[in-house]
């Protein structure tokens, strides 16, 4: 990640950003998650992932003087664990990547809102207990706020919040009787560099 952000920074010197140019940035940062499950009909279980280290990239262009629409792609990989009667065991390594389809605009100086829909993908390190049939995919919806200072003549700083929720379900647990879904919240927090639209 350090070379791609190194390689935006390089190009971006080289160009002179315009209002009218796209908006690209990159972004590190840590995920946390409400659980992926919960039972208690016999004894309470959950599952549930570790705060997790996130990498995002995306891109936008104007669509009006002061909105933009664009793409933002989020990856993050963490363990996951199970809690049964007070005992937490170990599942793995869980990965996550989705994609927003977003609408921006500003809400007071260097400050901007961003909403949007999109695809959160589920990725296992091995199929095994919830996710003995493999991952899963599901819709999305996000919000959050960006604040950019200006870091160089084109480059900002990016401070990110962001916060997505989706219904969480996977084959395995609706062959085992789990008809419903789980709602899953998510919030990440961020930094990272942006092109400047100065």
């Amino acid at each position: 990640m350090r070379d791609a952000l190194l390689a935006i920074l390089i190009l971006g010197t080289l160009t002179q950003p315009a209002q009218s140019q796209m908006d690209y940035y990159g972004r590190l940062g840590v995920t946390w998650s409400t659980k992926l499950m919960r039972d208690g009909l016999v004894q309470e279980i959950e599952v549930k992932p570790s705060l997790a280290p996130t990498v995002t990239l995306g891109a936008s262009l104007p669509i009006a003087p002061t909105y933009r629409a664009g793409l933002e792609a989020s990856f993050t990989s963490s363990g996951y664990h199970s809690t049964e009667l007070d005992v937490q065991s170990d599942l793995g390594t869980l990965r996550t990547g989705s994609l927003l389809l977003n609408l921006e605009g500003p809400v007071a100086g260097q400050l901007f809102w961003r909403a949007g829909v999109g695809l959160i993908g589920y990725w296992p390190a091995d199929d095994q207990g919830i996710f003995l049939q493999g991952g899963a995919a599901r819709f999305l919806a996000g919000a959050g706020v960006d604040y950019r200072p200006p870091l160089l003549r084109n480059w900002d700083l990016m401070f990110s919040l962001r916060y997505d929720f989706h219904r969480f379900t996977t084959d395995e647990l609706q062959t085992r009787g789990f008809t419903g879904s789980q709602g899953v919240q998510r919030l990440s927090a961020s930094v990272g560099l942006a092109r400047a639209r100065r």
